[in-house]
């Protein structure tokens, strides 16, 4: 199986991301962050986020189910506060002959949102491929203004909810997203419990692109459990984002 985690970034860079969708549609399994769930095929205002990017990613693969997670609370792209009807959050698509079994999110802090603190729940399904069972997780990570993506109370107390999560999950299992974390920092060391995190894998220099002007280089993450089988991972180098996008592609060891 194949799998894309990208924070689309409320389909800023348009029309490269609507070419880079046509191009991976045939990928078994997206993990989607920072989607705008409006109905118009317009764009913001401010930030130019595109207003209906969710609509228009579903119209391309309409070869997979959907599960969407918004985040109900707020909706903005980059500090726009946008229409509360347009709603802001994630989306897991997978093909249709992956055998949907189950679904959820959960909270991962106890965090009030405002300007300088943004949190939103861990998503997660179970699928069927021939015969096996695998617990796919999409994270979009606490966002804390000027925490330059370091340890806080608040970040490692949504490590420790996610790692709980996952400890009593059975069988093979993915967390991907947007982690908004560093790569050595203890709120990374928790997740790593158990895992493999395929950034430290395979020695991967940066997730981020020159649409990223500030300094850090990492915030998007693979970790696999170890009863998966990596056939290759990498970064891809498509400017759809100011996040790159990451690719898998795995297989489940008997």
């Amino acid at each position: 199986m194949k799998l894309i985690t990208l924070n689309a970034w409320g389909g800023k860079l348009y029309s490269p991301l609507i070419k880079f969708i046509k191009e991976n549609k045939d990928i078994d399994i997206f993990c989607f962050q920072d989607l705008l769930f409006g109905k118009e095929p317009v764009f913001s205002p401010i930030e130019k986020g595109r207003i209906n990017i969710f609509e228009e990613i579903k119209n391309i693969l309409v070869d997979h189910e959907i599960v969407i997670s918004k985040e109900p609370e707020h909706s903005w792209i980059d500090g726009e506060i946008l229409p509360p009807h347009i709603g802001s959050g994630k989306a897991i698509f997978t093909k249709k002959n992956l055998k949907l079994l189950e679904r959820g999110e959960f909270d991962v802090s106890n965090v009030n949102l405002t300007e300088t603190m943004v949190s939103s729940k861990c998503q997660w399904i179970e699928l069927e491929a021939n015969n096996q069972k695998i617990t796919i997780l999409n994270l979009h990570g606490l966002w804390q203004k000027g925490s330059k993506k370091q340890d806080t109370e608040e970040r490692t107390e949504q490590s420790r909810r996610i790692h709980a999560f996952m400890k009593n999950l059975e069988g093979p299992k993915i967390l991907a997203g947007d982690f908004n974390m560093v790569p050595d920092g203890k709120s990374m060391t928790i997740l790593d419990q158990g895992m493999i995190n395929l950034i430290k894998e395979y020695k991967i220099e940066t997730t981020r692109n020159r649409h990223y002007p500030r300094g850090e280089k990492f915030a998007d993450y693979i970790l696999v459990s170890k009863d998966i089988k990596v056939n290759d991972f990498k970064v891809l180098p498509d400017e759809v984002s100011d996040h790159c996008a990451l690719y898998l592609d795995f297989e489940i060891n008997l």
